[in-house]
């Protein structure tokens, strides 16, 4: 048995590296140990580099990404997505209203612009008609009670409603003023609001009254006539109107434009006699005479049937191709 256990041991012992040195080992062991755990440290490493990579990689396809579509999401949005239908509700009914895109066809429009002047022209002069100047007159120093007292003295005040009374006064017409127009028979012809126009734009009742001797009151308001006065139209000129009976064609404003585009009445009286007044305002004919669009090229458009379908610029613009 003895013998068995020596044997053992000596097997045992001849296994052994007789330079084999116990603490050697153990601090190599220790040493692998950490050779290991910065093995993984490493290995982590390597994963959070990859993350930080790929972050930089999607921050900078998103930057190209906008760039592309002018650095705007929206735009980006909409090259993938259609635009949402707009919804309506009429009546209890949900519609369906897809995106509104009008093509005009070309050339539409023309002469919408000289039509549109010439109306807005006249709808202010309306207003203007309407509406009452600011108060550029002295004060009566009266109160309103001797205010009517006086015109009522002058036989006038059944002319007046309490609205014309209070509008004159308040602008300071002075009594006098409207005294003359009674003692000419025209307040028929107007109004409180018509005579503080006149007196608060300076107008004189002489001006006023060379209106009524050349009868030219049932054509031109104190809208028209304190326009003219404004404007320094000559009398002349507008009786030419008159004359050549192109007075229901022509109010203040349009006489004033023509009058202050050169344009003179016998070019107006060529387009009347030839029947184009309804073809033409004030400011489509002061258009075709300044660029000497002559009346015989009217007529020569309306002879071919071209002249109701085209406005001023369509027929300078052919008048100029054709040669002048």
């Amino acid at each position: 048995m003895a013998q068995r256990e020596n044997s053992k041991n000596k097997r045992l012992n001849n296994d052994l590296d007789p330079d084999f040195d116990l603490d050697q080992y153990m601090e190599d062991e220790a040493k692998g140990l950490g050779s290991s755990a910065k093995e993984e440290q490493d290995f982590l490493g390597d994963d959070s580099s990859k993350v930080k990579n790929s972050f930089l990689l999607l921050g900078i396809f998103t930057l190209a990404f906008l760039w592309y579509f002018n650095w705007s999401p929206r735009e980006a949005y909409n090259y993938f997505f259609l635009p949402e239908v707009q919804t309506a509700q009429v009546d209890g009914f949900v519609v369906d209203v897809p995106p509104i895109n009008i093509q005009f066809p070309e050339g539409f429009g023309e002469g919408i612009n000289e039509a549109v002047e010439e109306g807005l022209a006249e709808a202010l002069a309306e207003l203007e008609r309407l509406q009452v100047s600011p108060n550029t007159g002295a004060s009566l120093d009266m109160s309103f009670t001797d205010y009517m007292a006086e015109i009522n003295d002058l036989g006038y005040l059944d002319d007046f409603g309490s609205s014309s009374l209070s509008t004159m006064y308040q602008n300071n017409v002075p009594v006098d003023y409207i005294a003359q127009f009674g003692q000419n028979g025209l307040l028929n012809d107007f109004g409180g609001s018509s005579i503080t126009r006149f007196y608060t734009n300076n107008v004189p009742f002489t001006y006023i009254q060379s209106f009524n001797e050349a009868g030219l009151l049932n054509d031109l308001g104190s809208s028209s006539i304190t326009q003219l006065y404004q404007n320094q139209v000559p009398f002349d000129y507008i009786l030419g109107f008159r004359t050549g009976g192109m007075l229901n064609d022509f109010g203040g404003s349009s006489i004033t434009r023509l009058y202050q585009n050169e344009v003179p009445l016998s070019y107006v009286k060529g387009i009347s006699d030839a029947g184009y007044l309804d073809n033409f305002g004030s400011t489509s004919i002061s258009n075709l005479y300044s660029n000497n669009v002559p009346v015989s090229f009217l007529d020569k458009l309306n002879e071919r049937g071209l002249l109701d379908n085209m406005s001023s610029r369509s027929i300078i613009d052919a008048y100029r191709i054709d040669g002048e």
